[in-house]
């Protein structure tokens, strides 16, 4: 059977501040799910100006290649901070190649441990019809529409 490259995740960059002050030692956590079996798990530490990165992931299956098995990858970033965990990146990505939306997204994952987790959409350039959404602490100036607030008692309501 033939192998295919499969994009798991471009290369991540970001910072992490608490109330606007750099979070320096905090863990940032990777796991990448394709086809609900392949799982891929990196993790990395801010530095004294709580900047991180984290470099691309590709894979090699025959997966892609079964006519049975559906392409999408599971993307969650989260960062391990006081025994608690933020959400600092979710979403899932439809097939094994990577999208420019995406890939410009997680070069400027800039959270604060202060933000509520939102859930929010960005646009799809080669399909408007079908947008991207996500879960995250990090706000974006561009391409970014916060559809709902996380509420502190766990449940969703409305944000418009």
């Amino acid at each position: 059977m033939k192998k295919y490259d499969v994009h798991m995740c471009s290369e991540v960059k970001g910072c992490i501040l608490n109330y606007g002050e750099p979070v320096n030692g905090v863990r940032i956590r990777r796991e990448l799910t394709y086809a609900h079996s392949v799982v891929e798990i990196d993790e990395t530490v801010t530095d004294a100006n709580g900047h991180f990165s984290m470099p691309e992931i590709l894979i090699t299956s025959k997966k892609p290649g079964d006519m049975f098995v559906h392409d999408v990858v599971l993307q969650r970033i989260t960062i391990l901070s006081n025994e608690e965990t933020y959400v600092l990146w979710n979403t899932k990505q439809l097939g094994i190649e990577p999208f420019k939306e995406i890939e410009e997204k997680l070069l400027t994952l800039n959270g604060d441990l202060s933000s509520q987790e939102v859930r929010f959409t960005f646009p799809n350039k080669k399909n408007p019809s079908l947008e991207f959404d996500g879960l995250s602490i990090c706000r974006w100036e561009n391409d970014f529409e916060v559809f709902e607030l996380k509420e502190s008692e766990g449940y969703f309501s409305d944000f418009v």
